[in-house]
């Protein structure tokens, strides 16, 4: 049965987690200085890859993999280790993609991610065997999308290797990274459940039943529409019906984190739920909009396919997983959240008025170039905000390890 022990591993892991993820949105930061004013010293592309990896591996990763453990209690130089594999593979992928892009060296240190990933599912999985609760329940959920994306990526190599067309390498390419993508969305959401539990925020558990029932069934169902071509044929109509039904889950999941924002005091905590749910709520009307026949214009837009994952990512999982990790920490959440939500919404406008081109509109070339501008500075603001979960996060560890002093020795 589940417990919620706490390992004293697990801040240790959490504060790497969150330095992982301030290095990789300073380097998105970047980035979008970059779109604005390119610069010679910059490969663009081992700069997105060193981004987005860093970003997958040591944030995401190492942050639902830490807490999950700590929630069922998985103790002991095993759960360690595994943690400290993510965030091995995760400095050493941010340096070699960084300096080489996709080369051999790459290629193989992130492939060992699949075999440190498979350990922790497997630990995960064992460690919640017989537990019925509902947050136990999105996290098995969560763990049954991730060993689907291992599968895509499995299949990516086999195609390569068959010397498959380009199209269905890409299908396995979008495979493996849109079920990642959801093995972080319902693990998190797993999470905060758990999360809200403990601060004794009203969360109606049946729509939250309701959005993982009909969620599972769907979501791995949409990938094609990342794409080019993707949304044509039999394949491309299934991925179509399925992205427009996800709006139910959807609302039922952002109606139950609405709920639970409004139940809870004024301050942080319920402002961030309030927030999820906003996020939630629109990457499922991108979704689906992407469903309606405006997934090809994203496909050729890179500002929009920008816009929707850091609403997906950024937005949602990165909120979520930032509430639960400094609930865990013990450090202050209502600066940052302001200032990322409010530089994320900043960011999101400017890369919709860089991406008005793909709609046909004759446009002066000055509003694209505004909206990057609008959009490097909403990085900015964002990057504010990981730097005040940061610090605050560091300096309530500082605190609780000057208290744990005193407890031991007495005052000097």
């Amino acid at each position: 049965m589940a417990t919620s022990r706490d390992p004293e591993s697990m801040p240790f892991f959490l504060r790497t987690s969150i330095g992982f993820y301030l290095l990789a949105t300073a380097l998105g930061l970047v980035l979008r200085i970059f779109f604005v004013a390119p610069f010679g010293h910059l490969v663009f592309a081992n700069a997105l890859h060193a981004h987005s990896h860093t970003l997958y591996f040591g944030w995401g990763a190492l942050g639902i993999f830490a807490l999950a453990f700590r929630r069922l209690g998985a103790e002991g130089r095993a759960s360690k280790a595994v943690l400290g594999a993510i965030a091995a593979i995760a400095a050493a992928t941010f340096v070699s993609f960084l300096l080489s892009g996709y080369s051999p060296p790459s290629i193989a240190i992130s492939s060992l991610s699949l075999g440190v990933w498979g350990w922790a599912a497997a630990t995960i999985w064992r460690r919640s065997r017989g537990s019925t609760d509902l947050d136990v329940s999105f996290l098995r959920a969560g763990i049954v999308y991730l060993v689907l994306a291992s599968l895509g990526a499995l299949t990516r190599v086999a195609l390569i290797a068959l010397q498959a067309p380009t199209f269905y390498k890409s299908l396995a390419v979008f495979a493996f990274l849109h079920d990642f993508a959801w093995f972080f969305v319902l693990s998190v959401v797993g999470l905060l459940i758990e999360r809200a539990r403990a601060h004794g925020l009203h969360l109606d558990e049946r729509l939250l039943r309701w959005q993982l029932r009909l969620s599972v069934p769907l979501a791995w169902l949409t990938f094609p529409l990342g794409v080019a071509g993707g949304a044509n044929g039999l394949l491309g109509t299934i991925a179509s019906v399925a992205a427009i039904a996800l709006v139910v889950p959807a609302g039922l999941g952002a109606t139950a984190l609405w709920r639970a924002g409004a139940s809870a005091p004024r301050g942080g905590l319920g402002a961030a739920f309030r927030w999820l749910a906003i996020w939630l709520a629109l990457e499922a009307v991108l979704s689906a909009a992407g469903g309606l026949g405006l997934a090809g214009l994203a496909v050729h837009s890179r500002h929009l396919a920008i816009l929707y994952l850091h609403v997906l990512l950024l937005g949602f999982v990165t909120l979520g997983l930032m509430v639960s990790t400094l609930s865990v920490l013990g450090g202050p959440l209502s600066a940052g959240s302001w200032l990322h939500n409010g530089g994320l919404s900043i960011m999101a406008l400017g890369l919709a008025a860089a991406g008005l081109p793909a709609f046909g509109l004759e446009l002066a070339p000055l509003v694209p170039r505004l909206g990057l501008i609008v959009a490097a500075f909403g990085g900015a603001v964002v990057i504010a905000g990981g730097i005040a979960w940061s610090v605050g996060a560091w300096r309530s560890a500082a605190k609780g390890e000057e208290r744990a002093s005193l407890a031991l020795h007495g005052p000097l």
